[in-house]
């Protein structure tokens, strides 16, 4: 069982990080093409699908972090986890920075850009934050009535009214207003943001499901895909710039994606793949370095507009796949930024 489950954490890893690149290279040219395009609806397709990468990636650390077999001691979390994010973040933040810096000479712009991190690298502080709670998470993981609780909370006050407040404010702002001081009256921090997914990657690793649920947790799937594609292009078009309420990790449609993603994964992926494995060992580095590559890539001349998006997205994504992984293998052979940087 744990060997399967390895398995598939590595194929949900490399598929994740893909995923992630073709989201940024399809929002590469989404701002500024008209919503009424054939190229933005193209844009809005590609960067529908793939929404799901960083909740799976969000789940596969609840999964390993969660884990009631293995302990985590705190001072393990900051020492060992923490540390290593924090190192990363130093060294392709400074790198990043220093590249804006020969770009504009501006050494207040570049160092608050160090300090800030290049926009992907939110993705490092929110995981800093779930690992910071890691022992308060694992002892609600360890009860079944207080891991629903936990969720059903999650999904009310962290999914389902901050998206139907988004909704109402597009048509009705002022009782987008009301409802939205309404709910953050109640001041549930705790149970708010990633901290659900986290806690769901735990919940969709352990449980088995019967058929049915099973087929009703891919059914939301589709409906959420569905509905991200669909509802994202009606609202643009209704609004007539481009709309990314749908687009959010913390959206219902999303959710649903993310759950229906994980569980076919487990479920698909049991067997042992020397290759996607090693390119999972390879997965962190080429997340921290791809938006380089994109923006190498659009430098010399190649972005989603240089031929048919249909085609350009994809294409884009897969040069950008093969660059930022071979860049983190060669990095991965190196042992000191192994360990620390990628």
């Amino acid at each position: 069982r744990a060997e399967s489950r390895e398995h598939y954490f590595d194929f949900l890893r490399v598929f994740a990080a893909f995923a992630v690149m073709m989201l940024h290279v399809a929002a590469q040219n989404w701002y500024t093409n008209s919503v009424h395009s054939f190229e933005w609806q193209a844009f809005n397709f590609y960067d529908s699908v793939v929404r799901w990468a960083v909740p799976v990636f969000v789940m596969i650390s609840g999964a390993l972090f969660l884990n009631p077999d293995k302990e985590i001691p705190i001072r393990k979390i900051f020492s060992k986890y923490i540390f290593r994010i924090f190192i990363a973040f130093v060294f392709w933040s400074f790198v990043y920075a220093a590249r804006d810096f020969l770009k504009t000479e501006d050494i207040i712009k570049a160092a608050a850009n160090f300090i800030r991190g290049h926009y992907h690298m939110w993705f490092l502080f929110m995981l800093t934050g779930l690992y910071i709670i890691v022992p308060f998470i694992r002892n609600i993981a360890a009860s079944k009535i207080l891991t629903r609780y936990f969720l059903i909370l999650n999904f009310t006050f962290a999914l389902i009214f901050p998206q139907s407040i988004k909704i109402i404010s597009l048509f009705a702002e002022k009782y987008g207003v009301f409802v939205e001081k309404f709910v953050n009256g109640f001041h549930l921090y705790f149970i708010m943001g990633f901290t659900g997914y986290f806690l769901l990657g735990h919940v969709l690793n352990k449980i088995i499901f019967s058929r049915k649920m099973e087929r009703v947790i891919y059914l939301s799937g589709l409906l959420g895909f569905a509905a991200t594609i669909l509802i994202s292009a009606l609202i643009s078009l209704k609004t007539d710039t481009p709309q990314a309420s749908f687009y959010g990790n913390m959206t219902v449609n999303v959710f649903f994606e993310s759950a229906a993603v994980f569980l076919f994964f487990r479920k698909h992926f049991t067997r042992e793949n020397k290759i996607i494995r090693t390119l999972s060992n390879y997965s962190f580095g080429a997340y921290l370095v791809h938006p380089a590559v994109i923006a190498a890539l659009k430098k010399f001349g190649l972005n989603t507009l240089t031929f048919n998006p249909i085609f350009s997205v994809p294409v884009i994504s897969v040069l950008v796949f093969a660059i930022s992984f071979t860049i983190s293998g060669v990095l991965n052979h190196i042992p000191v930024l192994k360990k620390y940087i990628v």
